[in-house]
């Protein structure tokens, strides 16, 4: 597959008169584009072990928007975030908060890195404190990558409820190397992949970020992101957003609590991510369902447009 070209992107003010307006907005920090195809390697079935992450030392901060995907670019398979149950989300309510995002696919479909990598840990969390709970990601992987964030954190990838392991702790793995398959060990209501980002601590389920903030853009595709705020400026949680275009409906939820967490350069609480370049209709819905908020916004191939809401009503 080509790879895409990245860009930096320069940061547009905007002055808002009316309460309720975009007071800032533009795209975001360069962006990488698609790397080559994922390859099927084969890897070690060998025994597994814990290990503590190998400290890094001098590396330059990485951008956002670097991660491969980790299921294959394929028609076979989805190789998108599922929408239903996103970074933050509840399902309005039914289910607890997600920390990670889904790629739900068929049981046994191959699992790869998002990024060159040492393992830090691959086995079941039976006795592994890696969530809320133990036994919660059943079969998982963790990697350790030589990639800080912007806030200087290293960053670390977990990948969830596999059917087998395929890789051992301590082994270097390479972009796009293959991890394991696609399984519904632990907590999981049928197949897929739960896949998170960390930072800090792989330990830790409170150090995740938005894994929609650094999977590359999808062909053709970027995002709209933003913070959701009320008249005294505070984020505000669990209100309906919506991006709207002539082909295209996308709905999701302003997140935010305890243990989800911002990306600290972004501010962000909500992210509407693969979205066909073109001009979307960004709607907020009060508690009430009516508009608190509505203006048109623009989204361009392989870039990330920021806004800043403001409502008075939410």
């Amino acid at each position: 597959m080509p790879r895409a070209r990245g860009w930096r992107g320069s940061v547009l003010v905007l002055l808002a008169s009316l309460l309720g307006g975009i007071v800032a907005w533009g795209q975001g920090p360069p962006l990488v584009g698609l790397g080559s195809q994922l390859r099927p390697d084969s890897a070690n079935n060998a025994a597994m072990a814990q290990v503590t992450a190998t400290a890094i030392d001098d590396i330059e901060p990485s951008e956002h928007n670097i991660l491969h995907r980790p299921i294959a670019l394929s028609d076979d398979y989805a190789h998108w975030a599922d929408r239903s149950y996103a970074y933050g989300s509840t399902q309005w309510g039914g289910r607890a908060v997600h920390l990670g995002v889904e790629f739900v696919n068929p049981r046994d479909t191959p699992v790869y890195a998002a990024k060159a990598g040492v393992v830090v840990f691959a086995s079941d969390d039976a006795k592994t404190l890696l969530g809320p709970r133990q036994d919660y990601y059943g079969n998982v992987v963790v990697l350790a990558h030589e990639e800080y964030s912007l806030a200087g954190l290293q960053v670390f990838t977990l990948y969830g409820h596999l059917e087998e392991v395929e890789v051992v702790a301590g082994q270097a793995v390479e972009d796009l190397d293959r991890l394991g398959r696609i399984g519904s060990t632990g907590v999981a209501i049928g197949p897929h992949l739960h896949f998170e980002v960390r930072v800090d601590d792989p330990y830790d389920f409170r150090m995740t970020r938005n894994p929609e903030l650094w999977l590359q853009h999808y062909v053709d595709r970027g995002m709209i992101i933003g913070a959701l705020r009320d008249a005294d400026g505070e984020l505000v949680y669990g209100k309906r957003i919506s991006a709207r275009s002539d082909t295209l409906s996308r709905e999701v939820a302003s997140y935010g609590g305890d243990i989800v967490n911002p990306d600290p350069v972004w501010q962000e609480n909500f992210t509407i991510g693969d979205l066909p370049a073109g001009d979307y209709e960004l709607v907020v819905l009060s508690d009430s369902g009516s508009v608190a908020y509505a203006e048109t916004v623009a989204v361009e191939a392989y870039r990330t447009t920021y806004v800043e809401i403001v409502v008075a009503e939410t």
